[in-house]
């Protein structure tokens, strides 16, 4: 066998591990991804408005359709920059959404687990574009931020593997890919 016929091989080989690997990453990067987000001070509260892109991969929208729960949360930190050394974090939420469908009912509900309240839509879509877009959502007050200190905020949003029913976590009948967060998102506070 020649160098050159190896070189191609081992290039070959190469080019379809990446194949393989591709699509698995992209498509963690493609169901959640937060477009923009931005905070307000109204009265002693700072508000945060978010916009969500959601696109669930087939296999999600399978298990829905069979009666699973969809359980999502977005994750905020607000941090207190440091000049000397780390970054301190002063707030972290964790938000909780609960989708269920209802088959008698022809419904899909969205569960604020946090708040307790209940949102219905006609259709998973519409329950999804309701999820999509966060106004004024109150994220701190105004006296936890020092005068003169530099403050920034990160969200993610995404999947709670935590709350996935017991059948989705194990069952080989699954695609097990269901660790699927947006990345952090990060922005300033102006005081």
């Amino acid at each position: 066998m020649t160098t050159s016929n190896t070189i191609s091989r081992i290039t070959m080989g190469l080019l379809a591990v990446l194949m393989l690997l591709l699509p698995a990453s992209a498509r963690n990067h493609t169901v959640f991804e937060i477009k923009s987000v931005s905070t307000q001070l109204n009265g002693a509260v700072y508000f945060m408005n978010a916009v969500i892109d959601i696109n669930l991969p087939p296999y999600i929208l399978t298990a829905f359709d069979q009666g699973f729960d969809l359980p999502l949360a977005m994750e905020v930190d607000v941090f207190e920059h440091n000049t000397y050394w780390l970054d301190k974090k002063i707030v972290s939420i964790k938000q909780k959404y609960q989708i269920q469908y209802h088959t008698l009912l022809d419904t899909v509900s969205v569960l604020n687990v946090n708040a307790g309240s209940v949102h219905y839509y006609p259709t998973l879509k519409e329950a999804l574009n309701g999820l999509s877009v966060v106004l004024n959502f109150p994220l701190l007050d105004n006296n936890a931020l020092k005068p003169g200190e530099q403050y920034s905020a990160r969200l993610r949003f995404g999947i709670d593997e935590t709350e996935l029913p017991v059948p989705l976590k194990t069952s080989v009948l699954w695609e097990r890919n269901w660790n699927l967060v947006s990345d952090w998102y990060e922005w300033e506070i102006n005081r």
